[in-house]
Order: C-alpha cells, then structure tokens, then sequence
C-alpha cells in the first residue's frame, strides 16, 4: 500500500467544515447504556465512544459511510514499509489551554500501549516501535515491520489527550481534557454525562449547541416515551415494535440503515469444556433458528449473517451459507461430540445496549434447550457485563463485534496469541498466522483475501454462533437538524443542531 499526500487531500472533501456559529440549544441523547470510564483510552463500547469523541479528538475521523478523513493530522503519507508521517492541525489547543503538536502525540501512543493501563486495544498499536517528533507538527511514526492497518486504527484508537493527563497530574476518570467540540462539565454514573460547548472554535465547525446531556435508559419503551414527550432529543436503540408508533407520531424522525457490526453469541471455550470441540459449537450454530429471531424478535430489522464478517467488512465471502436452521443435525453432532445427554450453560446477556438483546437471548435458549444444551438466560448491568467479557468469566454472552474498526479487530478477536476482548480460547494456527501477517501486508488486495480465508476458517470453526447485522434505527425530534449517522453505529456529532 502507497498512501500519498493527494490520496488524502482527495477525502480532505468530506470534513468539509462549515463557519463557526453560535451555539444554541440543549441537546438530550438517551442511550441504551452508560459509559463504563470516563478514560477514552479504557473504554470499550460503541456507546462510550460516541460520549468520547465529543470532548476528545484522534489524529483521523471517519464519514459516515467510513471513508477515512482528516481530523487532527491533515494529512499522512507512507514513508516506506515502517514509517508514516503525520502532519498535524495548528491552533488547536485543549480545554486546560495545552496547545497541541507532535509531543502531545509522542505522549498519547505512550500511554496508550503502556501494559499499567490495561487498555484492551493497546495490541492495535503494538506495532508502533517509536513515535518520531520532527519538528512541533509533523511526527513520524516507525514501526517494526510492515504495518498496513495504521491509518485504520488511528481513525478509530488513541484520542489525543494533554500533557496534564499523560504526565498523571489530571486522572482521566475524574476529569476529561480533550481538544473536542463540547467540554466536559459533570458525569454522575447510570444517571447522566454532561458537556458544554467549548468556547474556542472547533476545526470542524462544531459545536453548534450550548449543552450536551447523554442518558442512559436500558428500557426501550421509557425511551420511546421520554422522545414522544419532549424529555429527549435523539434516543437509541429503537425497538422495531415501536416503529409504527414512531411513524404516526408528529414531529419524529426515524433513521435506519445497516449497520456493520456482527451480533454474535461469543462461546467461551476457557471456562465450557463442551466448546472445546468444533462439533458442539457447529451444533449450537445449527439448533439457533435465526431466520425466525429476525422475523419475531427482531421485527425484520436485520440482516442474516453466514459467518463473522458482513458485507463492507475486508473479508467478506458472499459464497459462504449461513447454517440452516436443523434440530437433529444438532443433536447428532451433539451426539457425536459425546454430549448426547447435553450439559448445562449460562447464556449472558447485557439489556438495552442491544436492539432486543434480552429477547434474543431468552430465545435462543430456548432453542438449545430443545436440543439438549440446557440453558439460563443471566441479564447483566453493562458495566459487570464488559468486565466478565474481558475477564472471560462468562459461559456465553450475546454480543456485537467487527463492526467499530473494520479489518484489524479480528486481530485482537481471534489471535489466541493477542488474547483480545473478545477472545475466549478460540485456536487455530492457520487463522493466528493470517491474523498476524494481514496487517503486515501492504497490497490491499491480498490483504483482503487473506481475510477471506480467514472468514471461511471461521465458518467452519464456528467460535461464535452467527447472527445478523443489526439494523441501526434512531428516533429523533425534528427540531434535530444536520445529523447523519455513521454505519459503525456510533455516534458522532457533526452538524447536529437544534431549530
């Protein structure tokens, strides 16, 4: 892969920044579920992201349909096979008053990858051997071997932060200090996150509301309600039930779109011997009727998947057939395995954060019930939720994954060696060397067709039960003006205004 300078002032197009105008309004978002940090660096869910990047920026943003644009670096080049070089924003400066340059990046990717942090996504930049600052707004970054993704995962990991975080004075799970359009101003966990607009002109235009309030509200129906009453501007997920109502209703909006992210049941193979064996989890692939969950519980508001990546992932494989949906097929491979009398599970599921997530999960163990794998649905509070995925505490979990950094996050999904958040004992060695060498491969074309074959591996190897991509679907007010939603499901702000 060769990055030049024109290639990048081509997307230079999609920031596009309007003038700077006067704030005005208070804009209520509620959300299924909290942040679980205010650390932009420890934080994980989509959720989360989307309250951090209003206050925090990272040297590339994404567009709505992902192309890659310039935010913080206006532009970037590919030196040689180990070396990038960032050219980055003048006048831009942190609510302390820190003004940004090449340290400030230096210091990030530092604290970044440092193991004290336990960032789950610090394996994104553990290629990332040296940050070169060549003068205050260029650094050059030096890797140890051919790294392809590194534009990747600084469009979507490693949001700047000032000196007086990075050098531990300020501790960021108290206080945010980014370079962001809105301003941290106060977060009371499981209640509300609130943000002012910051006095100092943002480079894209932002913000264009004096206040923002995120709330989460796990239950669907009070956020439908809290929308229909004036209580909240932009609410999400919808329920497909309340679609209909939503369309009757004055003055709401409904957006959808499909979204990339992979939901996905995720088996532990760590803590449930019965996973161990390729047959029992081909057996739970089998004995889940997806087609149905789509048609009842998802109210058609989804897309079959076949396998781990969807379409407009690096690596999808169109000639590969989802499992049908076969009972005895389940139980004679369930019978094979030697689990013929079945064996107990504990199906995990968070509740609000995904569109029906507790429904699906009540349903689908059901289904395994049926034939043999007996199983009990636990709901969990996100926060407890993420810390038993990352702790690989939990028998099986209903989850969502792929869809927020594109190719690279299956190197931390699947590489037995990485052992990523979503990793939970899955083993194959062809899989590990392509999860290893794609990244290093600077053609696009074969990198993408080793992430084909990585695809149909897992296919095969079922380490989780596929599902669907989701269809995202926000309700807004229409006095909510100039907002696009991205296909990763997250929420950036952009123009969003109030009228």
């Amino acid at each position: 892969m060769r990055t030049t300078w024109r290639e990048l002032a081509d997307a230079r197009s999609a920031l596009a920044a309007p003038a700077p105008v006067t704030p005005v309004g208070n804009l209520l978002i509620v959300q299924g579920v909290d942040a679980e940090s205010l650390d932009p660096h420890v934080t994980t869910s989509g959720a989360s992201k989307g309250m951090m990047w209003a206050m925090y920026d990272k040297l590339l943003e994404r567009s709505p349909d992902m192309k890659i644009v310039p935010w913080l670096a206006t532009s970037y080049r590919v030196v040689n096979d180990t070396t990038w070089e960032f050219r980055l924003r003048d006048n831009v400066y942190f609510h302390n008053g820190e003004k940004f340059g090449a340290e400030h990046v230096r210091e990030t990717i530092a604290r970044f990858k440092h193991p004290q942090l336990r960032n789950v996504y610090a394996g994104q930049l553990r290629p990332v051997r040296e940050v070169e600052v060549v003068n205050p707004l260029t650094v050059r970054i030096h890797t140890d071997g051919p790294f392809a993704l590194l534009a990747e995962v600084l469009s979507l990991y490693c949001e700047m932060l000032p000196r007086a975080i990075t050098s531990g004075q300020v501790d960021p799970t108290r206080q945010a200090i980014g370079t962001g359009p809105y301003r941290f101003t106060e977060w009371i966990p499981n209640q509300r996150m609130v943000m002012d607009f910051a006095p100092r002109p943002h480079f894209s235009g932002q913000p264009r509301l004096r206040r923002l309030v995120w709330r989460p509200v796990p239950e669907a129906a009070t956020r439908l309600v809290e929308l229909k009453t004036g209580a909240a501007h932009l609410i999400t997920p919808v329920d497909p039930i309340q679609i209909p109502e939503l369309e009757a209703t004055r003055n709401v909006a409904i957006v959808r779109f499909r979204q990339l992210a992979s939901q996905i049941v995720v088996l532990n193979m760590l803590k449930v011997r019965a996973f161990q064996d390729v047959r029992v989890r081909q057996a739970l692939n089998y004995a889940t009727d997806v087609d149905t969950l789509i048609r009842t519980v998802m109210r058609g508001a989804a897309y079959r998947l076949a396998s781990a990546f969807g379409p407009g992932i690096p690596g999808y494989d169109e000639t590969l057939r989802p499992y049908p949906y076969d009972p005895e097929r389940a139980r004679q491979l369930l019978v094979e395995a030697g689990y013929g009398g079945g064996f107990d599970v504990t199906l995990v599921t968070p509740e609000g954060r995904y569109l029906n997530d507790r429904l699906a999960s009540e349903a689908i163990a059901g289904m395994w019930t049926r034939v043999g794998v007996r199983t009990r649905v636990q709901v969990m509070d996100w926060s407890p939720f993420v810390q038993g995925v990352l702790g690989k505490t939990h028998d099986a979990f209903f989850f969502q994954q792929v869809g927020v950094l594109l190719d690279a996050t299956t190197s931390i999904n699947f590489d037995s060696d990485r052992k990523g958040a979503a990793w939970q004992g899955y083993h194959n060695e062809e899989a590990n060397r392509l999860i290893q060498e794609a990244p290093r491969t600077m053609d696009p074309t074969r990198r993408n067709e080793m992430y084909r074959r990585l695809n149909q591996i897992l296919h095969r190897d079922c380490p989780w039960v596929y599902l669907w991509n989701q269809q995202g679907v926000y309700a807004l007010q229409q006095r909510v003006k100039g907002w696009e939603p991205h296909v990763d499901g997250i929420i950036r702000l952009g123009n969003i205004s109030l009228v």
